[in-house]
């Protein structure tokens, strides 16, 4: 690494991207938090959830604030979810991996403007990941304003970057086609065969939108390493809990019917179960929340999104090597 960068010291540029990736880490929160739920990103300010009161500026430099508050709120002392502080920190760190990359692609040639653009592409494709693999994780499912400003990113850099992405537009394009539709394919052959949901229309968005991002030749590497990371986490889960866990929206129809069951007089639904209205879940397993939900390892649920982001990330940094090692 050069210890100058057009004369500014590269350890300033390091302190600069780490502040900036927590400082977008600290957006990215609020992003994981109101999206979901249709709430406006702008008004009003961060609050406590528990209380409603506002968070004072101090209270909310990206992970200090956490750390000094211990945890909790300065007002009523309910507990803030670890999820900010690591969100934060998460970002800060990937914002420093982005700017090593953006050294090695430049080869020291960049002055301070150029290294500032070949680490924008890079870590804005880093923060959606974060954004949508906390998303997922919390409800199951991805929304398509992340997937698709993703998509619409990786073809912009092909389209300014070429020379330092090694993608054109036309393999941009290509690798957002093959990464979303044989995939959309399978799921409507995998349901139409097993009356199940499999994937979800979200995790088909975010293959388009990798495929954009890192190219058609990342995605063999992708599909297999997410399959098998999501395996090594969803086994053992399973065989502990001896059971699968339960989509957010299979939890609320039981809690609602089980609410209108213990009303007298409340009559039964008629008909068949209404289909999830979770289109974007992740690998769910979407067995009718009238049956027991199966524990076996076959119908084991989780949500895939982050195991696709995790594997991404893998090629992004390390793509390099792993072309040496897994592709001929």
């Amino acid at each position: 690494m050069p210890d100058t960068v057009d004369g500014v010291p590269f350890w300033l540029l390091k302190v600069t991207v780490l502040l900036l990736g927590a400082a977008f880490g600290s957006f990215a929160n609020v992003l994981i938090y109101r999206v979901p739920q249709g709430l406006s990103i702008v008004r009003p300010g961060s609050s406590c959830p528990g209380c409603g009161a506002p968070i004072r500026w101090y209270d909310n430099v990206p992970v200090l604030g956490w750390i000094l508050l211990g945890g909790k709120c300065r007002d009523c002392r309910s507990p803030i979810s670890i999820r900010y502080p690591l969100v934060e920190l998460s970002m800060a760190v990937l914002s420093l991996a982005c700017l090593y990359l953006a050294v090695m692609r430049s080869e020291g040639l960049a002055d301070v403007q150029g290294l500032a653009v070949l680490w924008v592409f890079p870590f804005a494709f880093c923060f959606l990941l974060v954004v949508l693999t906390f998303v997922d994780l919390e409800h199951w499912r991805i929304p398509h304003v992340f997937t698709l400003t993703g998509a619409g990113l990786g073809l912009a850099g092909s389209l300014l970057m070429p020379n330092f992405t090694d993608i054109g537009w036309k393999e941009s394009l290509l690798g957002m086609v093959v990464g979303a539709l044989p995939i959309a394919a399978l799921i409507e052959v995998y349901f139409r065969l097993t009356r199940r949901e499999g994937m979800g229309y979200g995790d088909v968005m975010l293959l388009g939108m990798i495929g954009a991002t890192l190219g058609v030749q990342s995605l063999p590497f992708i599909f297999l390493a997410s399959s098998v990371q999501g395996l090594l986490v969803a086994v053992p889960m399973v065989l502990v809990a001896r059971r699968s866990p339960t989509p957010p929206w299979e939890a609320e129809e039981a809690a609602a019917r089980a609410a209108s069951e213990s009303i007298p007089g409340t009559p039964d639904r008629d008909g068949p179960p209404e289909p999830s209205a979770a289109p974007d879940a992740s690998m769910v397993d979407a067995t009718p929340a009238s049956e027991p939900r199966t524990s076996g390892l076959r119908h084991a649920a989780v949500p895939f999104g982050p195991f696709l982001s995790l594997a991404a990330m893998e090629w992004l940094f390390f793509g390099d090597l792993l072309k040496d090692w897994f592709l001929p």
